[in-house]
C-alpha cells in the first residue's frame, strides 16, 4: 500500500527495501580450507535473519492496511453521526455518546430539557399520543423551552399554545372528554391539544357550516394531519382536504393534501418528522 508521499506504484516492500545499485558486485577469487566452508556455515544465519526481516517488515504493512481501513471506516461513521440532528455527540477518542440518556441534540444537552421530554413521553402515553411525535412537536415549537415565548406575546410555553387554545383544552378535560394527562399544565395543555387535534381527524367533524373534516383511518397519516393541524389550525387543515378532494385527490392521503397547505406548514411536518424519526410524507 502506497503512503501519501511515494511516487504511484511504490508498495511498501520497495519503499523498505532499496536493491543495490545496477553495477554487478566483484567476483571473490576461490579460497580454499576453512575459509571455504565459511559460507555454508552462514546459510543457516543468513535464513534466519530472512525470516526475521520478513516477520517485522513485510508483515506490518497488512497491519498498517487494516488499521487505515478501520481509521477510515470509524471517521466516516463519526461524520455521518455528527451530521444527523438525532445522533449523539461522540468522544473524539472513543466515538461513544457523550450523554447515552438522551443523545447530544441540542434540545435535549441539558438535565431540565430531557426531564422536560421524559414528562411529555408519559403524557403522551397516558393520552394515547405518540411520545416521540409529542416530543418532536415540542423541539420544534420551542426547543423544549417551557418559558419561551413568541415575538407577537400570543402563544407561550413549551408547545406555544394560545390562550384561547389552552381555555379549550381546559374545558375538555373538566367535561371529560379528554381524561387529564399526569405533567404540570404546560406540558398537559399541549399533549391534550395533540389528542384533540387526532380526533377531529380520525372521524368526520364539522367544525363550522360549511367546513368539515374527513376522517383519515390510518393512525400513522393521520398524525400528519394532526401536526399540520397543530401549525395551521384544524380549519386550514380541512380546507386543504377539500380543495384535494374536488381536484380529483384523496383527501385521506397527507401527500395529496400537501401542495395545497402554505409553505410554512408542509416545513413544520417534515420538521416534526424529522425529529421524530417518523417516515417524512410526499412532498410536492
Amino acid at each position: 500500500m502506497a503512503g501519501p508521499g511515494d511516487p504511484p506504484g511504490k508498495n511498501f516492500r520497495e519503499r523498505c527495501f532499496v536493491p543495490p545499485a545496477a553495477t554487478p558486485p566483484a567476483r571473490l577469487a576461490p579460497t580454499s580450507g576453512a575459509l571455504a566452508v565459511a559460507p555454508r556455515l552462514l546459510l543457516p544465519f543468513q535464513a534466519m535473519v530472512s525470516s526475521v526481516f520478513q516477520m517485522h517488515v513485510f508483515r506490518p504493512s497488512q497491519d498498517l492496511e487494516t488499521r487505515e481501513r478501520i481509521a477510515t471506516q470509524t471517521s466516516f461513521a463519526r461524520h455521518l453521526d455528527a451530521a444527523s440532528d438525532r445522533s449523539a455527540a461522540s468522544d473524539p477518542s472513543t466515538g461513544a455518546p457523550a450523554d447515552p440518556a438522551r443523545g447530544a441534540a441540542p434540545w435535549l444537552r441539558s438535565a431540565d430539557k430531557r426531564a422536560l421530554a421524559t414528562s411529555i413521553e408519559r403524557a403522551s402515553e397516558a393520552l394515547g399520543v405518540e411520545p416521540d411525535v409529542a416530543v418532536a412537536v415540542a423541539i420544534a415549537e420551542s426547543s423544549l423551552d417551557p418559558t419561551a415565548r413568541a415575538a407577537d406575546g400570543l402563544s407561550s410555553g413549551t408547545f406555544q399554545v394560545r390562550p384561547s387554545t389552552a381555555s379549550d383544552m381546559r374545558a375538555l378535560i373538566r367535561s371529560g372528554e379528554v381524561a387529564r394527562a399526569p405533567g404540570g399544565a404546560d406540558v398537559v395543555l399541549g399533549v391534550t391539544y395533540l389528542r384533540h387535534l387526532d380526533d377531529l381527524f380520525a372521524e368526520t367533524t364539522e367544525l363550522r357550516p360549511g367546513l368539515r373534516t374527513v376522517a383519515v383511518p390510518d393512525a400513522a397519516e393521520r398524525q400528519h394531519f394532526a401536526v399540520a393541524a397543530f401549525n395551521a389550525g384544524q380549519g386550514r387543515v380541512a380546507a386543504a382536504q377539500a380543495t384535494a378532494s374536488r381536484r380529483g385527490a384523496d383527501p385521506r392521503d397527507f401527500a395529496s393534501v400537501r401542495p395545497h397547505l402554505p409553505s410554512i406548514t408542509r416545513t413544520y411536518v417534515d420538521r416534526v418528522s424529522r425529529y421524530s424519526d417518523t417516515p417524512q410524507p410526499g412532498s410536492a
